[in-house]
């Protein structure tokens, strides 16, 4: 049974890791066994994505914006019978798809608030969409305000609220439209492994990158919580060199401590394994 958080516990919490100069780090997991030892490795939150479960099972991040699923069905799913039965003292945030049109949006964060989730953080987001096409989705109703309404609904019902942004004008409109508690740049999607996306940014470079948006969103707010997440932090070197790099409070990582350690992990004892001698 996980302890029942409430929003000012988790922020009170989060801020005396700070004051100590520790780096704040969070998580995402899609399976009860990475909550369980993501929560033993001392990890201040954890996250709950579709896109997190989707990866667990073999698929690329970005299939978590790929209509192959009820995006919000699936992460309470998986959520409420395999995370929270498993974590005992660790905050949960919860990706959730504001613009899904099944649902009424603040009896679900109830829903949520009810099997012990805590927070919430837009994703999937319309902000990992650019060109024509996300002009096509603005323009019918499937928007990044829908996304900052709901940092803003799930703030008013006492909830942890984070925000996700990837370029600066958009970090200026979410923190701006909803005062999110914690802020995520999500620099791209994670290099590395299987199924990353080998881009050509250095960890220089995102941090570079990160450091930018961060001003931003402290020049608004500036008692914003400020993470990064994603391009070139795929290792805890490529992290540590980004906190150096920026002013930031820590990271956070999905495939950067669940699929790429895991990929490494299977492949060297199932190989050790299938090369025993008889």
């Amino acid at each position: 049974m996980p302890v029942r958080f409430t929003r000012d516990e988790v922020l009170e919490k989060l801020w005396k890791e700070i004051k100590a100069r520790k780096t704040l780090f969070m998580a995402s997991c899609g399976s009860g066994i990475v909550a369980k030892f993501l929560e033993k490795a001392g990890c201040d939150m954890a996250g709950v994505y579709n896109a997190v479960k989707l990866r667990a099972g073999g698929a690329a991040s970005m299939t978590g914006l790929w209509p192959v699923s009820d995006a919000n069905g699936l992460m309470f799913e998986y959520a409420s019978h395999e995370i929270m039965p498993v974590v005992k003292n660790m905050p949960v945030m919860a990706g959730v798809n504001a613009n899904d049109p099944t649902r009424d949006i603040p009896v679900f964060l109830e829903d949520l608030k009810r099997i012990g989730i805590i927070g919430v953080n837009n994703f999937p987001t319309v902000g990992h969409i650019d060109g024509n096409f996300r002009n096509v989705l603005e323009h019918t109703g499937i928007t990044y305000d829908n996304e900052i309404q709901l940092l803003k609904t799930a703030k008013q019902m006492d909830m942890v609220t984070v925000a996700y942004a990837f370029n600066t004008s958009e970090t200026e409109r979410i923190v701006k439209g909803s005062d999110p508690d914690i802020f995520i740049f999500h620099a791209g999607v994670t290099i590395g492994g299987s199924i990353g996306y080998d881009h050509p940014d250095t960890v220089e470079d995102t941090a570079r990158r990160t450091q930018e948006v961060y001003d931003i969103a402290r020049k608004i707010k500036p008692d914003i919580i400020l993470l990064t997440h994603g391009a070139a932090l795929s290792t805890p070197e490529d992290g540590q060199k980004i906190l150096k790099l920026t002013n930031g409070h820590g990271l956070q990582t999905g495939s950067a401590t669940e699929r790429i350690p895991l990929e490494d992990a299977i492949f060297k004892v199932a190989s050790a394994f299938k090369n025993l001698k008889l």
